[in-house]
């Protein structure tokens, strides 16, 4: 089974994930076992809100045997269990092509009150897919962190899964399995109208049928395509990447060839080297200088002269040594002291030589600036809404009015039927031949259910609108079809408890005020709970500062120590 893993930044957006995950043309078949796409836009918000760089996990899991959606979801769920992650906020999407099944899951980055793990995920996934392919009689697919997830079985006590891992370790001469491209890679291929799986197989088999790159390059210009040295070369040397002749990226060499960066830089300088060396000998080195013959010679043979002109010899240069340029500009300094005036306050030079510290002193001083990185990190905290953009009031009161507009149709249409029943019940009593056949009876059951209903939805919207204006941290509990007289006196308190907001329901101009003054509450609790947040951080903020303060004097004195040793004496010249 393969796994692979991605996260989506906030500033992307949940855009390109769902369509790829809810609507993607090529798949056979979508199936939605859990979630939506509006959870994972919620998730994405709660991120942006809470100032991540990563919004949602994309985990994408391909099995090479059939898997049923049962063992696909509790797959999932194991996934959720080894990154410590909420299984009721995930979104898992099934697609079925070519007649094989595939599995999406989108996690939050958010998780309620941390963050996902994110430390060596890579790892973790393969094992717990190499755990599912064991558990379900699966062939093994060897990844490139075998030796540690065997190692990690074996700490947590499944030996003989660890012992079948250790198996799939490939030889210490073999080259670790790597994937010739990356999701995000074959998605921006997708769009762009090309297939790379197919261009991968038709590189590969290019490089396979070529003695070198002369060849390969020739057999890649035949097919339209080009290899050049990439466009990172100071972070990368060496790397080439493989492209169409418009300009369209197909990947890297090394991935796509499967040869190491060694070799290839052998091949490299090969290309790079002169194909003949030389020769030794060089037929215009025989040439000899020539001169004509004679008036008389009526041959005009050409002959060389009988033996060079002597070259007249110079007389030799008496080399003196070379003046020590460090020496002249310490002299000149020196003499530049003895002439400066008393009163003025010594600068120490610069040293001429580079600074020379020892190893311990180095690894004190780069503690020392980790020390101060971690104090200022202190000093840098905020409360965790300071950076929450200001409220408006007309929007977020509007926004507020519009989401509870269903629920006041809904308590005004449970208020009508009841009052009709009430009226009707109350004319039923007025006449005696409806109390005497039983009407009035009946009427008076009737208006107690639909009483006993519309208390019922009255709870139900009030606890909405708690909701809504922030007052009530889950949503209302939905409406019960049932209810019975034992059920009236938890109503009927709900009712007095809450009438103030049940009043601002029936209302819409008391709704209005009821609004805004829950507005001017809620901007009142955020600036006192960062307040608070100040005031509970500030002896920590306090003791950060002072730390920052005595570690700068730390690395004042060692760097005065360090630039107060004595430079290395040069040595003196002969002559003198």
């Amino acid at each position: 089974m393969i796994v692979k893993e991605s996260r989506i930044k906030t500033r992307s957006g949940t855009g390109a994930l769902s369509r790829h995950v809810l609507h993607g043309a090529k798949n056979e078949a979508i199936r939605v076992l859990a979630g939506s796409d509006w959870l994972m836009r919620d998730a994405m918000r709660e991120a942006r809100r809470e100032g991540l760089t990563y919004g949602l996990r994309h985990i994408a899991f391909n099995p090479d045997d059939t898997m049923t959606d049962d063992q696909l979801s509790d797959f999932a769920r194991r996934l959720c269990e080894e990154l410590h992650a909420d299984p009721e906020h995930l979104t898992l999407v099934v697609h079925q092509k070519d007649g094989s099944t595939h599995g999406h899951l989108i996690l939050p980055e958010w998780q309620g009150n941390h963050v996902l793990e994110s430390r060596f995920t890579w790892m973790r996934l393969e094992k717990v897919a190499r755990l599912e392919e064991i558990r379900l009689g699966h062939a093994l697919v060897p990844g490139r962190h075998d030796r540690a997830i065997a190692k990690a079985l074996h700490r947590e006590g499944h030996h003989q899964a660890a012992e079948q891992v250790a198996a799939l370790i490939p030889a210490p001469e073999s080259t670790k399995p790597r994937a010739a491209y990356t999701s995000q890679a074959r998605r921006m291929t997708e769009r762009q109208g090309l297939d790379l799986p197919t261009m991968k197989k038709l590189v590969s088999a290019l490089w396979s049928q070529s003695d070198g790159l002369k060849s390969f390059r020739a057999a890649l210009a035949a097919h339209g395509l080009t290899m050049r040295e990439g466009d990172r070369k100071e972070t990368r040397p060496g790397a080439h990447i493989i492209e169409k002749n418009d300009g369209t990226l197909i990947g890297s060499f090394t991935r796509l060839t499967k040869v190491r960066m060694a070799e290839f830089r052998k091949l490299l300088a090969e290309e790079h080297s002169p194909e003949h060396e030389k020769p030794e000998l060089d037929i215009r080195s025989t040439r000899v200088p020539v001169r004509m013959t004679a008036k008389n010679d009526q041959t005009d043979i050409l002959s060389a002269p009988a033996s060079p002109p002597a070259r007249k010899r110079e007389p030799k240069r008496i080399s003196l040594p070379r003046r020590n340029k460090a020496i002249d500009v310490l002299r000149r300094r020196q003499m530049e002291d003895v002439d400066r005036p008393a009163v003025m306050p010594h600068i120490p030079p610069k040293p001429l030589y580079p600074l020379i510290l020892s190893a311990e002193e180095a690894r004190n001083r780069r503690r020392i600036r980790e020390l101060i990185r971690e104090q200022q990190a202190i000093l840098d905290q905020k409360a965790p809404e300071t950076g929450w953009a200001p409220l408006d009031r007309e929007t977020t009161v509007a926004k507020w009015r519009e989401s509870l507009t269903p629920y006041q149709k809904q308590l005004h249409s449970s208020f009508t039927r009841y009052n009709h029943a009430k009226k009707e019940w109350k004319q039923a009593t007025e006449s005696q031949w409806q109390r005497m056949t039983g009407r009035a009876g009946k009427l008076e059951k009737i208006c107690q259910r639909l009483l006993l209903a519309f208390l019922e939805v009255l709870r139900f919207v009030v606890q909405a609108l708690l909701h809504v204006v922030g007052l009530r941290s889950t949503p209302p509990e939905p409406v019960r079809p049932v209810l019975t007289e034992n059920d009236r006196p938890a109503l009927e308190d709900f009712h007095k408890r809450h009438d103030a907001e049940f009043t601002a329901m029936a209302d819409q101009e008391k709704l209005e005020v009821w609004l805004s003054y829950r507005f001017d509450r809620l901007v009142q609790a955020r600036q006192e709970r960062i307040r608070q947040w100040d005031k509970a951080h500030r002896p920590e903020k306090e003791q950060a500062r002072q730390e920052i303060s005595g570690l700068r004097s730390k690395l004042v004195i060692l760097k005065g120590i360090a630039g107060n040793m004595p430079a290395t004496p040069s040595q003196p010249s002969v002559g003198h």
